[in-house]
């Protein structure tokens, strides 16, 4: 009888067998780990290189635009053209000083007889004047004969002082066609047409411009209120101006007769109106450049003819005007000229600089009438004009 506890060794078969159910068990599952782990760690070791090169490339791209940014704006920021400083003279001393409105009547006094010495008169118009930090000063130190004051109602019942301002909303009270512009120039056109003072003997009046005193400078009223409405109220603050024979006036026999002043409305102006007198006139008007063929207008009722470049002319694509916008300006330009009108083109592009540049170079090779002007530099530096002659601006 065989004991049941006697054990027999397994065959080979069964080795086998046992070792491959051990293998299934998991005896090689730590081999596989690692594999796996290996696997992770290259895979992750890919993604931190990766990472590592982009964010060098990032720095470096990010380096090489922020040195282009900076680059570009130097040079569309800085002016290619020389800028002369402003004349040592009283109106630059009152753009240095001035602070309030009522500075334009206070810092007058005393008078100085170098009032604008040095000043010599340049084809452009201070567009939006009374936002300059000295209203009207400010264009005349750089020479420009032409400034535009907007113009409102009053703002309270019995007041006669039409405000200027842009919008409603930043009238002030003392803030006035009387105190910014009126009254200065009364004052400034006294003390230089004094008698002690020599007239000029061309025209028998000196304008504000002493080294060219036969130079008129334009003030242009934007209407912003109904034109019919402030028409009395412009026509009454004229009285004084034009009872000195200060304002540049036409009439059916004699034509135009030339002053230290003439007066443009444009705006809501009511051209009706300003027409309607067919003996007199000292407002004129400024007429639509893009409609200047029209017979309506011509040179006894209007002085300037203008209109918004972008809205006439269209989008400037590269910085540069196309064949037919160029066509386009040149005829406006010498439509308006045989008319014996002063052409300017408003809504004009002012930044960068250097395209700015481009813009007023086209014009004046167009023979523009007038270029117009939002920013004078701290220097009073006009940025275009190289040489002055004949009341034109020339290359």
């Amino acid at each position: 009888m065989v004991s049941a506890d006697v054990e027999y060794p397994s065959s080979s078969s069964e080795s086998s067998l046992a070792s491959t159910n051990s293998s299934e068990n998991g005896s090689w599952k730590p081999l596989v780990a690692s594999n796996e782990k290996w696997n992770y760690l290259g895979r992750s070791n890919q993604k931190i290189f990766r990472r590592r090169w982009f964010r060098i490339l990032t720095f470096f791209l990010g380096s090489i635009i922020l040195a282009l940014i900076i680059w570009m704006s130097l040079l569309l920021s800085l002016s290619r053209h020389h800028r002369p400083k402003a004349p040592s003279n009283k109106i630059s001393s009152i753009v240095d000083v001035w602070k309030k409105p009522t500075d334009s009547i206070d810092l007058l006094s005393p008078w100085d007889s170098d009032f604008s010495r040095g000043v010599t008169p340049l084809s452009c118009h201070s567009h939006n004047d009374y936002k300059q930090g000295a209203p009207l000063f400010k264009a005349l130190a750089a020479g420009c004969m032409g400034v535009e004051a907007d113009i409102h109602l009053p703002s309270k019942n019995g007041s006669k002082d039409l405000l200027v301002g842009h919008k409603t909303r930043s009238l002030r009270s003392d803030r006035t066609l009387q105190s910014l512009y009126i009254g200065p120039l009364t004052k400034v056109l006294e003390n230089l047409n004094d008698n002690s003072t020599t007239n000029n003997e061309t025209n028998g009046w000196n304008g504000v411009f002493q080294s060219s005193p036969n130079t008129t400078l334009t003030l242009l009223l934007d209407f912003k209120s109904n034109g019919a409405d402030l028409w009395p109220y412009v026509n009454q603050h004229l009285d004084d101006l034009r009872s000195k024979n200060w304002l540049t006036h036409w009439n059916g026999s004699s034509g135009l007769t030339w002053a230290p002043l003439i007066i443009v409305a444009t705006g809501n102006a009511p051209f009706d109106l300003l027409n309607s007198n067919k003996t007199y006139r000292d407002i004129f008007y400024d007429a639509p450049l893009n409609d200047i063929t029209n017979p309506i207008y011509d040179n006894t009722n209007s002085y300037y003819a203008s209109t918004s470049m972008y809205h006439t002319i269209g989008q400037q694509w590269l910085w540069k005007f196309s064949s037919s916008q160029l066509t386009k300006i040149n005829a406006q330009i010498a439509a308006a000229s045989r008319k014996g009108l002063i052409s300017r083109y408003w809504d004009t592009p002012s930044w960068p600089v250097t395209f700015k540049e481009y813009i007023f170079g086209v014009l004046v090779e167009n023979r523009i009438g007038l270029l117009n002007v939002d920013v004078f530099s701290s220097t009073l530096y006009y940025p275009l004009v190289t040489r002055f002659g004949g009341n034109k601006l020339e290359w």
